[in-house]
Order: structure tokens, then sequence, then C-alpha cells
């Protein structure tokens, strides 16, 4: 605000444009909810702005503003209580009918709404804020609303984080009106900047944030066009594992009586194919509600720096730290073994996972993991000699984009994408993530 201020002074300086003395304290408010924090600011300030000691959420202007600057308040959802979610929910939701708003709304979302809502016809916003909102179910509506309703200037990634806390913050600008045809919007990452059509956010299903900032604009195309690709959800049936509710309770070390053999973590696969050889936790059903869970392939939620996608041969019960996939087809698992093991797919997890966890963590949710673009598989046929690279322990990800099995199972995979020359470049763009994502780890753990 202290900035703002002084940036306006600055321009009626230099334009010769005369403004009353102390003009700020009629045409620039400010909002904050702590007395003591705004008490320092009025303190710390040169200039007078009106500010309010007050809940933005129930605030009423007088009449709608020009420029709004704001970096809201970053709870999240499950901070709020349930009962003022549903206020928020009933403030907001006559509003915005065309899209229902979610209770997994963090707080920041409502105050997005309400300042677009407070913002003149050809007004401007600059919000610095969580990038959540790019890929998450519940940022819909903020993704529409921009998409549609505002002529967007810049989205900016710095790669790195701004606060204390463990959030990842993107800075948006636009103006109140009907985008422009072929609005061009500058997308800046680590001081790079690109340029980008206002019209291809309509095509962005994998999310905005892995589509804008990590993905190429060439591999992005390919992903829109190669007629060698399929989504996950094209192909499998995707269903959660087993909640027991109490872990502690059902799963037990050796087999007991009235129990099945089961896989619990993906800390008990080592390697893709799995049988009951390998088990090391059995799942007890006396007095259990749950359903039993299975599924020939299982793809692991929550990964660090490995990629499996587990071949489970014998069909046992897995866990909800699994995605089960069962081809709609019934049939080629062991090939979609190969295939969802490939780096291609470990390209498509890393470039369009979720990555705001913690720890450098990255994991794709159901409604993620349905839109993930693998080869469709139309007669590839892996070499019975390349059977170890189901077998063999799968390394972490220095170690296993070495290994010479994968290079082949990945020659197979992008010969068969028509993608042969562009091999190079993803596992380049691979190491570069992974690197990245290791690097957020440490400095999360230091």
């Amino acid at each position: 605000m202290k900035t703002l201020c002084r940036e306006i002074y600055d321009l009626c300086n230099k334009y010769d444009y005369q403004i009353k003395r102390e003009w700020e304290a009629e045409h620039v408010h400010g909002w904050e909810i702590n007395r003591e924090i705004l008490e320092a600011c009025k303190r710390n300030m040169s200039f007078s702005p009106h500010l309010v000691q007050g809940d933005y959420l129930n605030s009423e202007l007088k009449k709608p503003v020009d420029v709004i600057i704001a970096n809201p308040p970053y709870v999240r959802q499950e901070y709020l209580s349930s009962d003022y979610k549903q206020k928020l929910i009933e403030q907001f939701q006559p509003e915005f009918s065309g899209i229902k708003l979610s209770v997994r709304c963090d707080l920041y979302i409502y105050f997005l709404l309400k300042a677009l809502k407070n913002l003149n016809k050809n007004g401007v916003f600059t919000f610095i804020i969580p990038n959540s909102w790019m890929d998450n179910l519940y940022g819909e509506i903020l993704r529409k609303l921009f998409r549609d309703e505002f002529q967007l200037l810049s989205i900016t990634d710095s790669g790195s984080r701004h606060f204390k806390q463990e959030v990842n913050t993107v800075i948006i600008s636009g103006v109140r009106k009907k985008p422009a045809k072929n609005n061009q919007i500058i997308v800046n990452l680590d001081q790079k900047s690109k340029s980008i059509s206002q019209e291809s956010l309509q095509s962005l299903d994998l999310g905005w944030h892995g589509s804008l900032f990590r993905c190429p604009a060439w591999l992005l195309k390919q992903i829109r066009e190669n007629k060698a690709l399929e989504t996950i959800g094209g192909v499998f049936s995707v269903c959660s594992g087993i909640i027991t509710g109490n872990n502690r309770a059902f799963y037990h070390q050796e087999k007991i009586k009235n129990s099945l053999p089961a896989i619990r973590s993906p800390k008990e696969t080592a390697s893709i194919k799995f049988t009951r050889t390998n088990v090391q936790s059995w799942i007890g059903l006396n007095g259990g509600g749950f359903k039993v869970k299975k599924a020939p392939l299982l793809w692991t939620d929550l990964r660090g720096g490995r990629h499996v996608v587990v071949w489970n041969q014998d069909n046992l019960p897995f866990e909800h730290t699994f995605y089960g996939l069962h081809p709609k087809d019934g049939r080629n698992v062991e090939t979609w073994a190969y295939i969802l093991n490939s780096s291609w797919v470990w390209l498509m997890v890393e470039l369009f996972g979720r990555r705001g966890l913690g720890g450098g963590a990255v994991r794709l949710v159901k409604n993620d993991l349905v839109k993930l673009p693998i080869p469709l598989f139309t007669n590839i046929k892996f070499p019975s000699n390349l059977s170890g690279f189901l077998e063999r322990p799968i390394y972490n990800w220095r170690t296993e984009l070495e290994q010479e099995d994968r290079n082949f199972v990945d020659q197979y995979i992008f010969k068969f994408l028509g993608m042969s020359t562009k091999q190079k470049e993803c596992m380049i763009l691979l190491r570069l993530l992974m690197e990245k994502r290791e690097s957020k780890a440490r400095s999360v753990h230091d």
C-alpha cells in the first residue's frame, strides 16, 4: 500500500496532474483483521490511506474500485469450522451460480471472489496467492472466472517460496473485461518469459500449473494432438484402495486366522512385479466393515524419488496408499506394466502432479490421474529378454534413469509415439524436474 501511494504521487508529478492533499485517505482503502499489525502499519507509513480494522469478507464497499492489490490469508479448509465454511458458501454461491462452490475451498478463494466482485468495469487486479487453485478441483471456479470473464495480463511463478510457510505462490494480474480476441498472457518463471494465448487456457485439462510452467509448448502440442496417446481414464477403470479406519487393528506382519495377504504400502514393493512371495502384511477380516479392494495394477498415490506402478500379479488386496487400475478390456496387463513404468509416464507425473505437499513429494489424485496421457496400447510388444525390468528392484531416480533396460523400454515407447527424436529432450526435462523436486525436499528438511 505504501508503494502504491508513492507510485500514484510519482505518476501525478510526472504528468503534472494535480490531486488534493491526502488524496489517499479518500481513495486508498486497506483491511487488516489484526489491530496490532494495523497500528504498526500506520506508524510506518508517511501516507494516510484509509485503513480498516476488520474482516474484508464481511465489509461492504460504497462503490466498485479501480485497482485491487491483494495478498489474502492462506488458511487451509481443514482449519475452518464446518459452520464457517457453510456460511461462506451461502454468502458467495448466489453470486457465482454457474459453478458449485466446494466445501474444500481454502479461505483465500473467498477473498478473491469478494475482490473480483468489488472490482469496477475495466478495473485492474494483482493477486499473490497459493498456486493450488491452478490444479485442484475446488479451484475450477477461479480458473473459469479468470479464463472467461477477465482479460489476463500476466501469471508469474518464481519457482521458490516467498513466505516461511510451505506454500508455493503465483502472482496473477488482469483487467475486468471480456478477454480480447487473441489476447496474449505473459507467463514468467525463473526470470524467463513466454507469451501464450488466453484462448489456449480452454484446453488445459491437465491443470494450469503444470501446463503453463513445467510443460514446454512443443510437448504440450504433442499431448494434445498425438493420436497414439490416450488418457488413463480412457483405458482403465480407477478405484481407491481399502480404508480400514484402524490399520493397527487389522494389519498384521504374519498370517492369522481369517486374514488375506495384502499390499499395504509402496515401501513393501521393491520391484514392479509383486506376488504372494513378496507379501509383508496380512489384513484381518474379522470385525471389519470395510470392502476388500483388488486390482491387477497399482498406482502409487504419494511418491518421492522413484516411479513404480505395481504389477499385482496375484491380484492381492491393496491399501488406499494406491489407486487400483483395471484395464477396461481385461487384457494385456503385463504390457501395461511396461508402459506405465516407462519414463514417458514418469515425465507426465512430474509435469502435472501436485507438488505443494511438503517434503518434495508429488501426487496425482483421482481427478488428475484419469486425465494423464499414456501411450495407447496397439501392438506394442516388448521382447522377452526385457522381463528382468519388471522383476529387478526399481531404484531412486538418479540410479534408475541410468539403467540400460529402462532405456530399451523407453526406446520402444518413444518410437511408438513417433517421438524418437525428442526422447533425449524429454529425459533431460525429467531429470531437471526431479532435481528441482529433490532440492525442494532438502530445503524443507534443512
